[in-house]
């Protein structure tokens, strides 16, 4: 199975940073900066997981969100959604139309994220040093 990470954020040192610590781990992460790419990509690239932020040029992640949850190939995609926006409305939202976490990104740190990624899909370096040698 590729685990594969759909990353959609337009902070190019965020995006940067999270693909760098989920490709140590062996996730293929597959990342855009706009709203609009990742909503294609998702469709696209059917990935495992999608780290969704909501601020977006384009198009926003609550309307990313609603297509991905709407269309049947990504429906069981699990999102997490991963933003500075910290209104209660807005969460209740996201979690309502079916995201799986709501994440502020300045009370988690790159580590703590691999962790709510792991809890969803498999890492493969964790994988790989438990299967046992041939």
């Amino acid at each position: 199975m590729e685990n594969k990470v759909l990353l959609v954020e337009d902070e190019q040192y965020i995006r940067e940073l999270y693909e760098l610590i989920l490709n140590q781990e062996g996730y293929h992460v597959i990342t855009a900066a706009d709203g609009e790419t990742g909503a294609n990509l998702a469709i696209q690239e059917k990935p495992n997981l999608i780290l969704l932020d909501i601020m977006l040029p384009k198009k926003n992640g609550v309307d990313i969100l609603r297509d991905v949850v709407s269309n049947s190939e990504t429906s069981h995609i699990p999102v997490i959604m991963l933003t500075n926006l910290g209104q209660e409305s807005v969460m209740m939202e996201c979690l309502r139309l079916g995201a799986k976490e709501y994440i502020i990104k300045l009370q988690i740190d790159p580590y703590s994220l691999l962790n709510v990624v792991k809890k969803y899909i498999p890492s493969p370096k964790e994988a790989e040093q438990n299967s046992p040698a041939m």
